[in-house]
């Protein structure tokens, strides 16, 4: 059953503008029909449909939903290569459920998403609550303002730096070093990679490379492959 992004007060829900769209015009629900509707916070619920009107639809709560929640909150710093690859890691990543985004720039970038940042922000939000949708998860991640990564990893958080020179220690590993903390930072780089100043610098604030296998891996495959390990 699909599920729609509403305005969830004590007993009522209310879907505006797209979502009302999408549940009246494109899956042709009517007054009387039961949905289910959740606030993008863990809220989720079973509902019923009691006034349609133009881009406006108001129900009745009927009984919350069973939800499950990841174990880990797992933010992804990851430097994007492209606007579809930030976008694909946003999509997959949202259906994996990571817990927050944070777009960076590094030395090597090549797609400047502090630039491209203004007027984008609605879009990715968009993007995580179609995810969503897909996969049946009343969590909407955050995404945080892009920032540069010499910024981020002044941040006094459990973190791992996913670096493909490093062969030795693991996803693993990080977790058992960092005593397995309910929530973890992983950056991850652009196509060319970390310099060995950026590896430098995340070392000497406490951030520990790992290494995500054997093979390289593209960025985007790169942040996805984390979050499917960890979560």
């Amino acid at each position: 059953m699909p599920q729609y992004l509403a305005d969830i007060k004590q007993t009522e829900f209310f879907l505006n503008d797209t979502e009302a769209h999408h549940a009246c015009a494109v899956a042709r629900h009517k007054e009387g029909d039961e949905i289910r509707v959740f606030d993008g916070t863990g809220k989720q619920f079973m509902g019923r449909i009691d006034k349609i009107q133009k881009k406006f639809v108001r129900g009745t709560l009927l009984a919350p939903c069973r939800v499950r929640r990841v174990g880990l909150d797992l933010m992804l710093a990851f430097v994007p290569n492209s606007r579809t690859g930030l976008e694909e890691v946003l999509d997959k990543g949202t259906q994996l459920g990571v817990n927050t985004f944070l777009p960076l720039v590094s030395e090597r970038s090549e797609y400047d998403v502090l630039k491209k940042y203004d007027g984008k922000n609605e879009r990715w939000h968009q993007i995580m609550v179609s995810a969503c949708k897909q996969c049946d998860t009343p969590f909407i991640p955050n995404i945080l303002p892009p920032v540069r990564f010499t910024q981020a990893v002044a941040d006094k958080v459990p973190s791992l730096l996913a670096y493909e020179a490093e062969q030795t220690h693991t996803l693993a590993w990080g977790m058992e070093q960092l005593q397995h903390p309910q929530s973890v930072r992983v950056y991850i780089g652009p196509a060319g990679g970390w310099t060995q100043e950026e590896v430098a610098l995340a070392r000497s604030q406490g951030i520990l490379p790992v290494t995500l296998g054997v093979n390289i891996l593209r960025a985007e495959t790169a942040c996805l492959a984390v979050a499917a390990k960890l979560l």
